[in-house]
């Protein structure tokens, strides 16, 4: 493991790049300005100036609830600049959940957007001395003579800066690598809020390990797709990007392939992180009538046969792509095996995937070209966490992740029930994921420990694996197993997009083939004995997992 120095602090990397790419393009939401690092380090400035004069000190919370957005990543960057904690609430979270999270971690300043606010009670939320509309800019709410320091923002600059500022002018408060900069909220109110306190060590090592694994480089782009509100999109798809002198672009609207494909093709990506479900689409909306197609599907079935049509199929997605792309990879859930082989196999696509936490900031494994393997969640970094499987056989037997290192995170904010839970008494941190790894530090997750079922015979059943197999079949949107007594059934949402007009007699005739074919490859101890249809997504947490305690 990789033995991370002050020297690798991330905040004293980007305030490095911040001089050295003072003219560069640094950030910007799609179809909007671009600002340079210079303006971005203008606005960062202001926002620091401003808060000092409100009264905030080294440590103290500022919060963001808001979508992601180029105005986002500036908040957190400025809080990461002044010295302050950058607290992020989902925005989904409901109104009520927003005010309970932002007392909870005690912030001085929201940021949010000026619907959700609306929603909320500013009374009730005293620690604040102000709330912001993250987009315009608008003072939503304030006390304590804040609105006078906001009007006045413009002058505060101008005094500290009378040339205006330059590169040389830059200096910002990097702290210790043990210093919280960042509390993430992974669930609502209910019950015991887990805030996982991140370190600049976490954050830190992240932003070291992951250029060793991906072609982050100065002067590359990268459009962003992912909630920043998310670890996998605010460390990989925005922190990352920014400390390395990339271009960011913020997508900002719904990831579907009619909004993202423009904007790929216009900025040509080098990097495209993304989450299963949009790659899977996109792959649909772009290759789906020859993939699909009587004559397509046998070509690709014998690809060794047919490289030239298995060419052009390449040619066409890496277009959609942006024509740019050195590597494509997906994180937070398993990509279904039929474009999991398409891209790899048969395409030869620089995809990977990988695997990480909140906990972790989140990196604890990746894949690697061209030694991809199917099921695989990359491989073990070794740079940046010690990892071990609670397994008498990690190879064969299924067993906890548990890790310690540098990516480990601080615990739970004021949940200290919560924090010495997720340890064991040796001191690694428990991941609940049940996974093999194999002799090359490839891991293969299985499932969450809570939601394995043991059948009557003693058998260990891992529902992630069977729906992963379900998901593939026609006309599935989502899907959960679930244990009815003795028998396994599956709640299934249909893909309503892709059914259009079938009749319910048709869509049940699909569903039952698919069962008997579904059945077909699973083990006699984990036949899903019927199906049940759902015509609503199924509710999901913050990191788009499904809630499954919900449909038991």
């Amino acid at each position: 493991m990789y033995d991370i120095q002050q020297k690798d602090n991330f905040v004293l990397r980007f305030e490095q790049t911040v001089k050295e790419c003072w003219n560069n393009p640094a950030l910007n939401d799609y179809k909007g300005p671009v600002k340079t690092f210079g303006q971005l380090a203008e606005d960062i400035e202001k926002m620091n100036l401003l808060w000092k004069a409100a009264g905030l000190v080294k440590g103290d919370k500022v919060a963001i609830n808001a979508k992601s957005s180029a105005a986002w990543a500036t908040v957190f960057f400025a809080a990461q600049a002044g010295g302050y904690v950058a607290v992020q609430i989902f925005n989904a979270f409901t109104p009520s959940d927003i005010m309970s999270l932002t007392n909870h971690s005690d912030s001085k300043i929201l940021y949010t957007e000026k619907a959700i606010f609306e929603k909320m009670d500013f009374d009730s939320m005293p620690s604040l001395l102000a709330a912001i509309d993250i987009k315009s800019g608008e003072l939503l709410a304030s006390r304590n003579g804040f609105a006078d320091l906001y009007n006045n923002a413009e002058a505060l600059f101008a005094k500290a800066h009378p040339q205006g500022l330059t590169p040389e002018g830059i200096k910002y408060d990097a702290g210790t690598l043990d210093d919280t900069c960042a509390i993430m909220y992974t669930s609502g109110s209910t019950g015991n809020p887990k805030g996982v306190m991140l370190s600049i060590r976490n954050i830190s090592m992240n932003v070291y390990a992951l250029p060793l694994h991906l072609p982050f480089k100065r002067g590359g782009c990268t459009v962003t797709i992912l909630p920043f509100a998310h670890i996998f999109g605010m460390t990989v798809d925005m922190i990352a990007p920014l400390c390395y002198g990339m271009h960011l672009v913020v997508l900002g609207l719904p990831p579907i392939p009619s909004n993202l494909k423009p904007a790929l093709r216009e900025y040509k990506p080098e990097l495209f992180f993304s989450v299963p479900l949009v790659l899977t689409k996109l792959i649909e909306d772009t290759l789906g009538e020859f993939i699909h197609s009587k004559s397509g599907a046998a070509k690709l079935e014998d690809h060794e046969n047919n490289p030239d049509f298995c060419n052009a199929l390449r040619i066409i997605l890496d277009q959609a792509l942006g024509g740019n792309v050195k590597v494509f990879a997906t994180g937070g859930a398993a990509i279904p095996e039929q474009f999991e082989k398409l891209l790899v196999e048969k395409l030869g696509l620089p995809f990977i995937t990988g695997y990480g936490m909140t906990e972790t900031a989140p990196l604890i494994s990746v894949g690697h070209l061209g030694s991809y393997k199917l099921r695989e969640c990359g491989e073990w970094v070794e740079e940046a966490v010690d990892l071990r499987i609670d397994s008498s056989e990690p190879e064969t037997i299924p067993g906890e992740i548990q890790l310690k290192g540098h990516v480990v995170f601080q615990g739970y904010y004021k949940n200290p029930e919560a924090t010495a839970a997720a340890f064991t008494e040796d001191g690694w941190f428990r991941t609940g994921d049940l996974a093999t790894m194999d002799s090359e530090k490839s891991l293969f997750i299985v499932g969450r420990s809570k939601n394995m079922i043991l059948s009557s015979n003693g058998q260990n059943i891992f529902p992630e694996e069977i729906e992963v197999v379900l998901n593939a079949l026609p006309y599935v949107g989502e899907s959960l197993i679930v244990s009815r007594g003795e028998r396994l059934v599956a709640l299934i949402v249909p893909d309503m997009n892709l059914a259009g007009d079938m009749s319910s007699d048709e869509l049940a005739k699909v569903m039952n083939a698919n069962l008997a074919a579904l059945n077909k490859k699973m083990p006699a101890y984990s036949q899903v004995s019927s199906y049940e249809l759902h015509f609503e997504p199924f509710a999901k947490t913050p990191k788009g997992s499904i809630r499954r305690f919900m449909y038991k």
